[in-house]
Order: structure tokens, then C-alpha cells, then sequence
């Protein structure tokens, strides 16, 4: 979606890191760090991002794998990563390693009455409970502290002893309006100058609040910015013949996007708020 991280959730990753890899015992130190808040705002892609950054190998599983028609498959399954870590540090494979568990909440969240409550959702939650408590011992012997991330939008979905304070280090990530205009110039608009950049985000938050949208999401930049690859791409199939151009396409023939995309700020203000008005802003589907 976009390269540039701020350094507020930087820290919030390397610092949780840091405290249980280096510093674990010099005061009780959290296993768990969740990172909640609206939906677009890229937490899973920019905590992998951070996680890349220093080298780091993360073990991932996301919602979907948090189920299983197994009964206790899921519990079991958290449990085999973490000593697979273990044993990535122990062959020295990785000076680092990190369980990420994305989108927690849409796997084992309790979303109401509709949602049955499984035996995998108690399993899971008791080896999560059971891996923060106890994070050097598992499987009845002794291994090296693996720190877990977990991501979602609601984490009041998840078990509440869990979540609490001591067990997991919350952080709520929803970026002010600063921090919004540096990653739209640093991560999606490089090529525009950061005064226009400020105002395509400011004015386009104001429109969607004037028509009832109370938030713009990072996302919807990235959005407007494949938009406008789309329109212009389109553009050049046109020009050139699409046949022409299937055929003579090869990875070291491929469109450049910064030749797509018009750094215009007249423009992405028009495609901006076109796009605000027409109710697409994270949803593709309206109630009739």
C-alpha cells in the first residue's frame, strides 16, 4: 500500500520488541502487543514492514487459520509456531522471531449471537493465555521467549483476561492528521510536493465529513492513487491496441507507474472528490 511508517508505530513495535528480547526480565514485560483501530489503516502491512526492516522473521496467522473443523487444531497449530521460533533461534536462522496474528478479532471475536462460541475459540484463547503467563515454558520444557503481536479493529470482541493490562500492551493506532500527510507524500504521492499533499488530505477529510463520512482512512488514498493508474492505463491500452500491448508486455517491459500517474494536484483533487461522493470509500456495497 505505501512505504513509509511513522515513527509513533515504530516505536510502539520496536520498543515491545526490544523489552523481550533484550530486556525480559527487568520488569514484568507484556508477551502481547495489540494493535487496534479502524480499519484501512494499514497495521498488518506496516507492522510486517517494521518487522522486515530489522531483519526479523515473523511467523504469521491470520483470522482465517484461527478456525479449523478440528477441535483444538487452531490452539495446537499457535502452539507448533511458537516452538518453530524457538528452534529458529536456536539453529541461529534468525536473530529475531515474532509471531504475528493478524486480524485477530474476525477469527475468534465475539460478535453477538450469531457467532457460535467453539471449542477452538476456548482452546486458542487458554494457549494464548497460557503462552503470556508462561512464555518460557511450553510443552513442558523450557524455551526462549517468543514476543506476539496481534492485530484487529476491535479487541472488546476478544476475551477480556487477555487483553488486560499486564497480559498485553495495547496500542490503538488511528493517524492524526499530520501523520496521514506524511505517508500520503512519503509512501503514496512521493512525486507531489507535501504542501499539496496537505491539501488533498485536509480538504478531502472535510468533505467527507460534510457528507457524513466521519472518517477517511488511509486507504482511500491508495485507493484515489490506483484510480487514477487505472483511468490512465486504460488510457494507453487505448492508445496502443490492448493486444499490442498483452503481448508485448515482459518484467523488464512493464508500465512504468510513475509515467501513469499525473502528479497533478487539480487532478487528484477532482478523481478525490468523485470518489468521496460516491460512497466507496471502504465499502463496495451499499444497502439499498
Amino acid at each position: 500500500m505505501y512505504s513509509y511508517i511513522p515513527e509513533r508505530f515504530q516505536q510502539a513495535v520496536y520498543l515491545h520488541l526490544l523489552k523481550n528480547t533484550v530486556f525480559p526480565n527487568s520488569c514484568r514485560v507484556p508477551l502481547l502487543l495489540g494493535i487496534h483501530g479502524p480499519s484501512g489503516e494499514g497495521k498488518t502491512y506496516q507492522c510486517e514492514a517494521c518487522l522486515k526492516e530489522i531483519d526479523a522473521e515473523f511467523f504469521l496467522l491470520s483470522g482465517g487459520q484461527l478456525e479449523s473443523e478440528n477441535a483444538g487444531e487452531p490452539a495446537q497449530r499457535l502452539r507448533r509456531l511458537y516452538l518453530e521460533a524457538n528452534r529458529c533461534l536456536e539453529q541461529r536462522k534468525c536473530n529475531i522471531a515474532v509471531i504475528l496474528l493478524n486480524d485477530i478479532d474476525t477469527g475468534v471475536g465475539n460478535w453477538g449471537e450469531t457467532v457460535q462460541y467453539t471449542v477452538n475459540r476456548q482452546t486458542l484463547f487458554g494457549e494464548l493465555m497460557h503462552l503470556v503467563d508462561y512464555p518460557t515454558r511450553v510443552a513442558n520444557r523450557e524455551v526462549r521467549r517468543i514476543p506476539i503481536i496481534i492485530t484487529g479493529n476491535d479487541f472488546t470482541k476478544l476475551y477480556e483476561p487477555l487483553v488486560r493490562a499486564g497480559r498485553m500492551t495495547g496500542f490503538k493506532w488511528q493517524p492524526t492528521t499530520e501523520e496521514k500527510i506524511d505517508i500520503v507524500h512519503s509512501g503514496i504521492f512521493p512525486n507531489l510536493p507535501k504542501k499539496d499533499c496537505e491539501t488533498l488530505v485536509k480538504t478531502l477529510e472535510k468533505e467527507a465529513l460534510y457528507i457524513g463520512q466521519k472518517y477517511l482512512p488511509t486507504s482511500f488514498f491508495a485507493h484515489l492513487k490506483s484510480t487514477i493508474i487505472d483511468r490512465d492505463l486504460w488510457s494507453y491500452l487505448q492508445k496502443n491496441g490492448i493486444q499490442n500491448v498483452m503481448l508485448s508486455v515482459s518484467p523488464t517491459q512493464l508500465i512504468s507507474e510513475n509515467n501513469l500517474v499525473e502528479n497533478n494536484i487539480k487532478n487528484l483533487m477532482e478523481e478525490g472528490r468523485r470518489l468521496v461522493h460516491s460512497g466507496n470509500l471502504i465499502n463496495h456495497l451499499t444497502k439499498s
